[in-house]
């Protein structure tokens, strides 16, 4: 798998973010789509801004309202992680993310670069139990079939930006095949 390709697409979806908030599933999250299980699992990560408590800021964004965009939530946590802790630990969770999704998809190391991106991303977001439950994507991959799988993408409540870029790399597999 391109980690680097990877990487930037999840930047470019998730966003990057320096403080704890609330993502969209409602989870606190931090950086490139990490999310923060526990109070205790945020005083573990590291931090660039010394003295917050990163357990208390936990509890603080965990309990604020649900759906406001990211930086709605910076006043809540004083902690902020630097670029670089943010790509160290988003390098680490593709590298541990995707390790799972070849779990879930025995032939996951078998595709394209390209479709590996494409299902990295979507179980990424729907989390390795959802991406199981695309059957017909899964079997057009086994087979090689990428419009079909193309066409089996879609995902409900992301940006359709995100549906079709995810589309075009199943298609950018099978232009490669020509």
């Amino acid at each position: 798998m391109n980690i680097p390709f990877v990487l930037a697409r999840l930047e470019k979806f998730e966003g990057r973010v320096p403080h704890m908030y609330r993502c969209t599933g409602g989870e606190v999250t931090i950086g490139i789509g990490h999310a923060i299980q526990t109070a205790d699992d945020a005083a573990l990560l590291t931090w660039s801004v010394d003295g917050g408590d990163a357990a208390a800021d936990h509890a603080r964004v965990a309990a604020a309202q649900m759906g406001l965009v990211a930086s709605s939530y910076a006043a809540l946590s004083s902690c902020r992680m630097s670029d670089a802790a943010i790509d160290a630990l988003a390098a680490a969770d593709v590298t541990k993310f995707a390790a799972g999704v070849a779990r879930v998809l025995p032939n996951f190391n078998r595709y394209p670069e390209c479709v590996q991106a494409a299902l990295f991303d979507m179980a990424f977001n729907l989390g390795l139990s959802g991406i199981q439950k695309f059957h017909h994507l899964i079997a057009a991959c086994d087979a090689a079939d990428w419009e079909t799988a193309a066409r089996q993408c879609h995902r409900q409540g992301i940006g359709e930006g995100r549906n079709q870029e995810t589309a075009a790399l199943f298609r950018q597999a099978l232009a490669q095949e020509s």
